[in-house]
């Protein structure tokens, strides 16, 4: 194999592996796909600036609501990566349900969108310094994420 298609290897399995650690709450191991600092894009759905802020911080959050709810189920696919020196870029489909069964909007909470990821080269392999989520739609209880964090 090449040096070229290890990394794309590489980086598929840190992208795959985003969504498999989030639904199974594994958030020492998501810590170690990410980069000290991340510039987080969410905006398409909260609203708001994109943020630059430490790793812990985000995963803070988003551990926050995850444990909140019943369970989620992260589909990502195809990717698209593109490999340029010590920097690589990933564009992939991404479905995200949500189950809540006490949540007062209702149960199920359903994003559908395409994410783009950005990575670079360390010493312990790549890390992911810039996420952007684009919604496409959401269907189900669109506060679900407000009511979990209550």
């Amino acid at each position: 194999m090449t040096r070229e298609s290890n990394d794309v290897q590489a980086i598929q399995n840190v992208v795959v592996r985003i969504a498999h650690h989030i639904d199974k709450r594994r958030w020492t191991e998501l810590r170690g796909l990410y980069a000290d600092v991340v510039v987080a894009d969410f905006t398409s759905v909260f609203g708001g600036e994109p943020q630059e802020q430490k790793t812990d911080d985000l995963l803070a959050g988003w551990s926050k609501f995850h444990d909140a709810i019943d369970a989620s189920q992260h589909f990502l696919g195809p990717l698209d990566i593109e490999v340029k020196g010590e920097h690589a870029s990933v564009e992939c489909h991404v479905r995200a349900h949500h189950r809540f069964a006490r949540a007062p909007g209702g149960e199920d909470w359903l994003v559908a969108g395409h994410y783009r990821y950005e990575l670079a080269r360390h010493a312990g392999g790549w890390k992911i310094s810039r996420v952007r989520f684009e919604m496409s739609y959401q269907t189900g209880n669109t506060n679900m994420f407000e009511e979990a964090l209550r």
